[in-house]
């Protein structure tokens, strides 16, 4: 089953991201993608398009961590936005989705953790003489 502009715009609004259309559509047809993969693992439509939503809102959260939390108005008029963690949320969704994709269909889709961070280490050494030992 194909996840629909429609479908994937509805469901990021309901978690407060907006992804433009132009870069949603791409985002959809990574994610309709592994289809051959989704249907070799046995998974019913409705998991498939689960997975298919889990996987779009790991790529929309991996772009930013303003989310709308209210609009009065259609035409976005009085606006407001709230910033969360985007760890938990990234850690949510990814949760979902490791869940339900089993066989690891969406792995390679999967964009790295934004919040890792790499660990390293410096190391400084200070050479020379210790002073004349006269």
């Amino acid at each position: 089953m194909d996840l629909t502009l429609e479908q994937a715009r509805e469901y990021l609004a309901s978690l407060g991201l907006t992804v433009p259309d132009f870069v949603l559509q791409i985002l959809i047809g990574q994610a309709n993608s592994i289809d051959e993969c989704l249907i070799g693992a046995g998974y019913a439509d409705s998991t498939a398009l689960l997975i298919k939503l889990y996987l779009i809102s790991l790529l929309g959260l991996a772009q930013g961590d303003k989310f709308v939390s209210s609009e009065s108005a259609p035409s976005g008029a009085s606006r407001s936005y709230r910033y969360r963690s985007l760890g938990d949320a990234w850690k949510a969704q990814h949760g979902l989705l490791r869940a339900l994709d089993k066989s690891g269909c969406a792995s390679d889709l999967i964009p790295p953790d934004p919040t890792a961070t790499a660990h390293a280490g410096l190391w400084t050494a200070r050479g020379g003489c210790m002073g004349d030992p006269s």
